[in-house]
């Protein structure tokens, strides 16, 4: 009689396969983890970009030159946010289709509206007028970066814009408004980084800047999202 030999892998032939799985897995996971946080960069770059869009070709000309917040009082810079691109600022009428000029919002969808979770779990610089105009408050709404953070609109005041820019020349109030999101961060969600760049200061850390108005200074320019 024949003697059936049923096919099978020896116990070194398995050893090798799950050592070359084992290779090829970490091989994978760094390619899979640095192309998701290249994502949630490259994102978070599209939507400063689109925010800037919606602020300079709509807002800043429907309100004659403002960056959002809700006095008209240009001296006053603890009030800009971009929770005035959903809500309309107190100060501005409605928009008069015969002047063009006016609040003609909401000129973003989508905000997320925060609640006391969400203003605990950010970290306390998120609240300073150090590195946020106005605060963070229950009920306003924000924009949110790659990583589940609120983008922040910074204003400088003149000196400290003439300063960043080196200006020989005091710069129009608001001229280095810009946006910063806190950038890579221990993980996706609220409390999981610092915003580190001050207002007065240029990007610090893993944050991410967008001026507005003023050119991009050198100092200030995003590292490429694949480093």
């Amino acid at each position: 009689m024949r003697q059936n030999k049923q096919a099978g892998m020896t116990l070194i032939e398995l050893t090798v396969v799950l050592l070359v799985l084992v290779a090829l897995a970490g091989l994978a996971i760094p390619y899979v983890s640095g192309t998701s946080r290249k994502a949630l960069c490259d994102a978070t770059d599209v939507s400063m970009a689109n925010i800037k869009r919606v602020i300079m070709e709509r807002y800043y000309l429907d309100t004659l030159g403002y960056a959002p917040k809700d006095s008209k009082d240009l001296d006053d810079y603890t009030d800009y946010s971009l929770d005035y691109l959903f809500t309309k600022p107190g100060e501005w009428s409605v928009f008069d289709p015969d002047s063009q000029v006016g609040w003609r919002g909401p000129y973003l969808q989508g905000g997320l509206v925060l609640d006391a979770s969400d203003i605990s779990s950010l970290q306390s610089n998120f609240k300073s007028t150090t590195y946020v105009n106005k605060a963070l408050a229950t009920s306003q709404k924000v924009v949110l970066d790659g990583w589940g953070r609120p983008f922040i609109l910074q204003v400088p005041a003149v000196a400290d814009c003439k300063t960043l820019l080196g200006l020989s020349d005091n710069p129009e109030k608001g001229y280095c408004a810009r946006l910063v999101s806190a950038g890579f961060g221990s993980g996706i969600g609220m409390g999981n980084a610092d915003l580190e760049t001050k207002i007065t200061e240029h990007r610090k850390g893993g944050d991410r800047i967008l001026y507005l108005n003023a050119p991009t200074p050198a100092v200030d320019i995003n590292p490429s999202c694949a480093d």
